[in-house]
């Protein structure tokens, strides 16, 4: 795992957005891969005030060593840089299994815990999250930069944005300040701004060959015990509401009865002989599949929203407004 200039661009923008570097946790030691060109270009765009020797200490590394992020960090305002692994073999700072609790005195204390892609490579991927986030203070945030599509093969798992909707929720203590979805490929790729699938009433899907990535910014609003129901997918939910209301079994709703389309469908449907069934599915089939490769992508205006970089340069802000649920926050992209 490291971090690239898409990385860098993330963090920069949520410095500017008031989170905090002071006491930061990173998940693996975190590599640097940015190169110096760019790296100042990211800081003059940001607003950042870097002196041309604090970009400079960001690549300082001993001979024959990799370069990790470390020292970039510190400019950032980090006063202590905690790295966290199984294994010595990239220097971590702490010696830990992600799939066990950490250690008590350490909970509770973190400004900012950077995952720059490591979560995915943990097979209990529930647990090792949660044992992360006991370590934010509240108010402290938590940053995931992890494989979405065109990475199988890489870890155990790829994510959908679905996850982090369901997952980073207010009755859970968190809110889910920004996530974007971009093509790792492109070195200065663009941000899109994923849009609640609960809100725009359809799957997030993407079909095509780009190798995205989802980066996520979460600020932790209060300690919640975990003995909360584990989050359902929305459009679940949403046909097991739908359910309940037509077979009047919520509050005693008043059922429905199907349309006339839908009763003549289901009283012929025993008759269809079975070739026609076999070319309505094929013909189905190929027609969805078709109609994706054209409307799942991220120009698609219905799931993604592009970042123009004006506002990502020029966003600033260190408070979020807890009143407001997270449905009203993402209907602001639907506009």
């Amino acid at each position: 795992m490291g971090l690239d200039f898409n990385g860098v661009k993330f963090l920069l923008w949520a410095k500017n957005l008031g989170v905090s570097f002071d006491r930061t946790l990173t998940l693996g030691h975190l590599g640097f891969g940015c190169s110096r060109r760019r790296l100042g270009r990211a800081f003059r765009d940001f607003g950042f005030p870097a002196t041309q020797e604090e970009i400079d200490l960001c690549f300082k590394r001993k001979p024959c060593t990799a370069l990790y992020a470390d020292a970039f960090l510190s400019v950032m305002g980090a006063k202590e840089v905690i790295s966290v692994d199984h294994s010595d073999f990239e220097d971590a700072t702490l010696l830990h299994d992600l799939n066990q609790p950490f250690p008590e005195p350490l909970q509770g204390t973190l400004d900012l815990i950077i995952d720059g892609g490591t979560l995915e490579h943990i097979y209990n991927y529930p647990a090792a999250l949660s044992h992360c986030l006991k370590l934010l203070r509240v108010g402290g945030h938590f940053v995931t930069i992890t494989p979405a599509s065109g990475q199988m093969g890489h870890g155990f798992y790829q994510f959908s944005p679905e996850l982090f909707f369901r997952l980073f929720s207010v009755e859970r203590g968190f809110i889910l300040r920004k996530i974007v979805a971009y093509d790792c490929v492109n070195i200065d790729a663009p941000f899109y701004e994923v849009k609640d699938p609960a809100l725009t009433g359809q799957r997030t899907c993407m079909v095509g060959s780009e190798i995205l990535l989802l980066a996520v910014l979460v600020q932790k609003t209060a300690e919640v015990p975990l003995v909360l129901d584990p989050p359902q997918q929305s459009d679940y939910v949403a046909v097991w509401n739908q359910h309940e209301k037509t077979a009047g079994g919520i509050d005693g709703a008043k059922s429905q009865s199907p349309g006339l389309i839908r009763r003549l469908r289901t009283a012929l449907n025993p008759y269809w002989p079975f070739w026609l069934l076999d070319l309505r599915n094929e013909c189905r089939h190929y027609y969805n599949y078709k109609m994706a490769a054209f409307k799942f992508r991220l120009t698609n205006r219905e799931h993604f929203r592009r970042v123009a970089n004006a506002e990502m340069f020029g966003e600033r802000g260190g408070s979020v407004d807890k009143s407001r649920s997270p449905a009203s926050r993402m209907n602001d992209c639907l506009c």
